[in-house]
């Protein structure tokens, strides 16, 4: 993909999300790399924090997605 489809596919992507505490998480993430400044995790808010250490520990846990078969489940999207 070049720059343009990949912008558009972030895009698209980004249109289906309805969660705002992901939203915020890609805005702190997208903006501190526009940016060019990398240490983004005192800008979150608690929940957001919160949801990400949640994360975290499912994944330690073992409860985890293949990120691609997430996508294609949730959005369609393929390899």
């Amino acid at each position: 993909m070049n720059t343009t489809q990949l912008k558009s596919t972030l895009h698209t992507l980004i249109e289906r999300i309805n969660d705002d505490a992901v939203l915020q998480a890609y805005v702190v993430l997208l903006s501190r790399e526009a940016e060019g400044v990398f240490d983004f995790w005192d800008n979150l808010d608690t929940p957001t924090q919160a949801a990400i250490q949640e994360g975290l520990q499912d994944l330690n846990a073992g409860r985890k997605t293949d990120f691609f078969d997430f996508m294609k489940s949730q959005y369609g999207i393929n390899r």
